[in-house]
């Protein structure tokens, strides 16, 4: 009888004992997984059972871990929100990932000419200008000046200002950057790599500048119908050389609806003047009384730098 009870009361005691471990067993999982169905009601008692306050502080830390991580998650998801949302509306250079820093490129003409030129990325509203210099090879793209092409980047210009054939830093033979068919070959490799630079230059939303027989160049360009008609030209002091193989009246078709700044000093009028006739209403004629010869004019009259990189700004959209 003795032996009997003493079996029954082991029994009991190991039954409680067995119960005790199921509970913080079942407690333990429902700490460990937040998501099981429960778990609230199972932190519900770990609140209420006073004896437990290792379980209140694992819970005060398990509930700021949750806390924090669901506000990372909402924070995480917001900012991949706000990025898409620029990303839609980001202008094309950012979508594209144009390097700011103005450098040094090179690219090949169709004839096989390596040329060299500086590429200034602006700000992307579309808009790109290149740079034809004075006669090579006594002159390369150093003609242009600093605040000149610092002016059109302000604008929103991404500037590529190239050393022609023959000049500088580029290949191929000087006479041929104002003689011949392949003159024209250099603004149409210009004009390629601008718009494959990644820098969101619109093929629409080109122009170029030419400065002494650079003019002869951008206007054999210009006219060629197999090549695209920039937005905008500016002739920095023309002359005869600019129509050594292309004659203005017999383009007018093409040229009279395009934008043309001509730019010319008093002594060197003659030419340019000469269009003012019954000129179109989108050309225009800026004189300038102790002006100088191309790009030069920049030195002389200062106030002509801001004058062509306004106008420009104008007429291209």
């Amino acid at each position: 009888m003795r032996r009997a009870l003493l079996l029954f009361g082991l029994l009991v005691w190991t039954g409680c004992g067995g119960a005790g471990a199921g509970d913080a067993a079942r407690a333990a999982d429902a700490r460990t997984d937040t998501s099981a169905p429960g778990g609230d009601a199972a932190t519900d008692a770990r609140g209420a059972d006073e004896g437990a306050p290792r379980d209140a502080a694992f819970d005060a830390a398990s509930d700021a871990t949750s806390d924090a991580t669901s506000d990372a998650t909402s924070d995480a998801t917001s900012d991949a929100a706000s990025d898409a949302a620029s990303d839609a509306t980001a202008p094309p250079d950012a979508r594209t990932g144009c390097d700011p820093t103005p450098r040094v490129v090179r690219f090949q003409t169709d004839d096989g000419v390596d040329l060299v030129a500086d590429l200034h990325p602006a700000a992307a509203t579309g808009r790109g200008a290149i740079l034809l210099h004075m006669i090579p090879p006594n002159n390369d793209r150093t003609n242009y000046p600093p605040a000149f092409i610092e002016a059109l980047v302000a604008h929103g210009f991404t500037v590529l200002n190239v050393d022609r054939r023959g000049a500088g830093d580029s290949g191929g033979v000087a006479v041929e950057a104002y003689t011949g068919p392949n003159g024209r070959l250099d603004p149409k490799a210009a004009w390629a790599f601008l718009l494959a630079a990644g820098c969101g230059v619109e093929a629409g939303r080109v122009a170029l500048v030419g400065a002494s027989n650079g003019t002869t160049s951008a206007l054999d360009f210009t006219v060629d119908p197999l090549l695209p008609v920039p937005a905008a030209l500016v002739f920095l002091t023309g002359g005869g050389y600019t129509e050594g193989q292309t004659r203005i009246a017999e383009h007018r078709g093409v040229l009279d609806p395009l934008p043309i700044d001509f730019v010319f000093s008093t002594a060197e009028r003659a030419w340019s003047a000469g269009f003012t006739d019954g000129a179109p209403e989108a050309w225009r004629f800026d004189e300038y009384d102790g002006g100088a010869h191309g790009t030069r004019m920049f030195t002389a009259r200062p106030e002509s730098i801001r004058a062509v990189a306004d106008w420009l700004a104008e007429v291209v959209p």
